[in-house]
């Protein structure tokens, strides 16, 4: 190929992918430790496949609307934003990390199905704001929309069945349902019909995913809601929340159900990724012996104002956040999202024989 012949608009494009791919697939080295044979799966993982919201999203939200693209994010690693929403690494990237994957690429990236050196690795199909219904994110591809994206690649036979044979899938929708549900003055009358709706969505979702011949699904539980900066009160965050009970309640339920050897013949396809105790025991203990200490585990690193997002900036240049200094003493990145650090304990906590 003559190189002379070639576009500016097409060198561009190539160096943005390639930054990109750097940026989002660079992040985190895999593990070549594992003291438990095959780990949480009983496998080794060949490939991941990520679907959920902003606990999960590497990159896939637009830069026009997310606040992930913009300072401070990432200033831990790897010292810029990436478009994840933390001051650098989030689930996607530990959990890549536990199976020795490097991160999987982004789906607005992945979906063009090359470089096939890339995609074989997985995908993420994960976004910011994403729930299993339509939230008040109205751009952002529920849970549904995301899986539907996945089909397609497999309509194209970007994965066959042995690649999906030896894959996993992590589904992490956690609370965007119910954000929205506050947001739009939903009453606490409707709020156990509304939780019964996205766990029984949930596991649609999740049944969808494995029917496409998925090996396993790691299904994350809630994390205490009204344990989230955004919504604690003065009192201190409220740990016995009735609604995170009965979502969790519920949903343990269906995938113990799920698992029933009557209905699949694999009784362990799904697996419960338990956020609740994790970041439960994470505030009590003010971190986790060894891995990090968080002196007030409930103060966001990144602090900003009801209306505001870290990163954001006024029209005359004045920042609208407050900024830690130190984020690794913190556990909460913002009012919602969560540290570096504080998912590295999270993972310490409930991959305890990894080394992360």
């Amino acid at each position: 190929m003559n190189i002379t012949k070639l576009t500016p608009w097409f060198l561009f494009s190539c160096l943005i992918l390639l930054s990109d791919y750097i940026k989002v697939n660079g992040s985190i080295s895999p593990s070549s430790e594992q003291t438990q044979k095959d780990g949480i799966f009983g496998f080794k993982p060949k490939k991941l496949f990520v679907f959920g919201d902003s606990y999960a999203d590497t990159g896939n939200t637009p830069v026009l609307i997310a606040p992930s693209w913009r300072f401070p994010n990432g200033i831990t690693f790897p010292g810029w934003p990436t478009g994840r929403f933390a001051d650098g690494r989030v689930s996607t990237d530990y959990l890549a990390k536990y199976v020795g994957l490097r991160t999987p690429i982004t789906h607005k990236w992945g979906k063009y199905g090359r470089p096939r050196l890339v995609v074989k690795r997985g995908m993420n199909f994960a976004y910011g704001g994403a729930g299993v219904f339509e939230t008040m994110f109205k751009l952002i591809p529920n849970a549904s929309v995301q899986i539907d994206f996945f089909e397609q690649l497999l309509r194209r036979n970007v994965y066959s069945p042995a690649d999906l044979n030896s894959s996993v899938a992590f589904f992490s929708i956690v609370g965007n349902d119910y954000l929205t549900y506050n947001r739009r003055n939903g009453t606490e009358q409707g709020r156990p019909a509304l939780i019964r709706r996205v766990v029984k969505q949930i596991l649609l979702d999740v049944k969808r995913i494995k029917d496409f011949g998925v090996r396993k699904v790691l299904v994350a539980l809630s994390p205490p809601q009204k344990c989230l900066p955004l919504l604690v009160t003065p009192k201190g965050c409220d740990t016995n929340d009735t609604s995170t009970h009965l979502h969790n309640s519920l949903l343990r339920k269906g995938l113990i159900k799920l698992n029933d050897k009557k209905i699949n013949n694999d009784d362990k396809s799904f697996l419960m990724f338990d956020l609740y105790n994790a970041f439960v025991t994470i505030f009590k203990n003010k971190g986790v012996p060894g891995v990090s200490v968080f002196p007030d585990p409930l103060k966001a690193c990144c602090a900003t104002k009801r209306g505001t997002s870290c990163g954001d900036i006024s029209l005359s240049g004045k920042k609208l956040y407050s900024l830690c200094e130190d984020p690794k003493s913190f556990f909460f990145w913002d009012n919602v999202h969560i540290t570096d650090q504080g998912w590295r304990s999270v993972f310490s906590l409930l991959l305890p024989d990894s080394q992360f």
